[in-house]
């Protein structure tokens, strides 16, 4: 056999290189379409969504909670603890901010407190009216079913993000009836199918951003946990 002169190897090695090119472009769109494959539609969301409000109870977790002022460039920035156990239509949630200052927000049988320690005082209002929209806002990524969410929102699916490791589905809302946001953004944990982090923006543009992490779904959360400890020397006011 003849041996092969400097052009044919050299064709030889660009046929090589071209057949391994498309060998690799292949598998690049394998990969998109299996990843395609595994992203959820809207509809499906929803199930997820709804499986989990068949047996939902209560969840806690840590939270660290943002608030951003747009026309003054603030950042607010707050972390402590959350709790949140449903009780029919009676909301009743805790909220243990213990970072930059020690702050409690009490929902709880129809009643909102809010107690500041370093100011020895309480203010306290009663939800009345408001209940339904409270229990709507804190069930909000906790298993709230799909109806009761597109009761209140026009619902569109906002694509996938990957948030501290957790790969979440994501939905953007538009309030239909209420003027209390001008937009809300969920990112669901596609294990858990609860929020991991919640964004809310005003119509001023302002916004806020809550985080959750080591959440515990149907905990066993104690009595005591929905009960504010006031000294006697508290000041009430009335919201």
């Amino acid at each position: 056999m003849m041996p092969q002169d400097n052009s044919s190897r050299i064709r030889s090695g660009y046929r090589s290189k071209f057949r391994a090119g498309l060998v690799a472009l292949s598998l690049v769109s394998l990969v998109g379409v299996l990843h395609a494959q595994g992203s959820y539609t809207l509809d499906q969301v929803f199930g997820k969504m709804d499986e989990v409000a068949k047996t939902f109870r209560g969840v806690q977790a840590d939270v660290e909670r943002t608030h951003v002022t747009i026309l003054v460039n603030d950042k607010d920035v707050s972390s402590g603890k959350f709790y949140y156990a449903r009780q029919g239509k009676n909301p009743r949630v805790k909220l243990e901010f213990a970072k930059p200052a020690v702050q409690f927000l009490l929902i709880d049988k129809g009643k909102l407190q809010l107690y500041t320690p370093n100011l020895k005082q309480v203010q306290e209002g009663s939800l009345g009216e408001h209940q339904d929209k409270v229990e709507m806002i804190m069930a909000l990524g906790f298993g709230q079913s799909s109806q009761d969410l597109k009761k209140n929102f026009t619902v569109s699916a906002g694509g996938e993000e990957t948030i501290d490791g957790k790969k979440t589905s994501i939905l953007d809302l538009k309030p239909i009836n209420s003027p209390m946001f001008k937009s809300v953004r969920l990112w669901l944990d596609q294990e858990k199918w609860v929020a991991v982090q919640i964004n809310t923006t005003e119509a001023s543009g302002d916004y806020m951003l809550v985080k959750f992490s080591s959440i515990k779904v149907n905990p066993t959360i104690s009595e005591s946990v929905f009960s504010l400890k006031l000294p006697k020397a508290v000041r009430v006011l009335k919201m």
